[in-house]
């Protein structure tokens, strides 16, 4: 049995060591989303949030490990968005949510719950900085604000 928890703490550090490299590249060579498909890409992104918050709370790294995995291509879009519409405060803002996606992730790996939780504080951080700055509220959801 004690093996059996070395392999998986080992698998788990590859896993989640994968997901740290993954985030590590530029925008996605594809089209950037359109302001119509930026938000199905917000709502998502409030979801998988909400299972990251879940599966710290609960000690499921595999779990966060796929979070993440689902998170990093979605920023890498939410990048490729503001940077064509040259918005260097956006673009900003949302490169310090691929670092605290990072950090949420050597959390993962090290299976810290403490490190983990503030990673996703400053992921919930950043999404509401970008929400303040660059979103506002229309009907029942949101927009981007004029000029942004």
């Amino acid at each position: 049995m004690r093996r059996f928890g070395s392999h998986f703490a080992g698998l788990l550090t590859v896993g989640l060591g994968l997901v740290l490299v993954a985030g590590v590249g530029s925008a996605t060579a594809q089209d950037p989303p359109t302001e119509e498909e930026y938000g199905p890409l917000m709502a998502e992104v409030r979801l998988l949030v909400g299972d990251v918050s879940q599966h710290i709370d609960n000690r499921y790294w595999p779990e966060l490990g796929e979070d993440l995995d689902k998170l990093f291509p979605v920023f890498r879009q939410m990048e490729a968005f503001w940077m064509a519409r040259g918005n260097e405060s956006a673009l900003g803002i949302t490169g310090e949510g691929i670092e605290a996606l990072r950090e949420l992730g050597a959390a993962g790996i090290a299976m810290e719950v403490g490190p983990a939780q503030a990673g996703l504080a400053n992921l919930r951080a950043v999404c509401g900085s970008c929400h303040e700055a660059h979103r506002e509220a229309d009907g029942d959801g949101f927009k981007i604000k004029a000029g942004s």
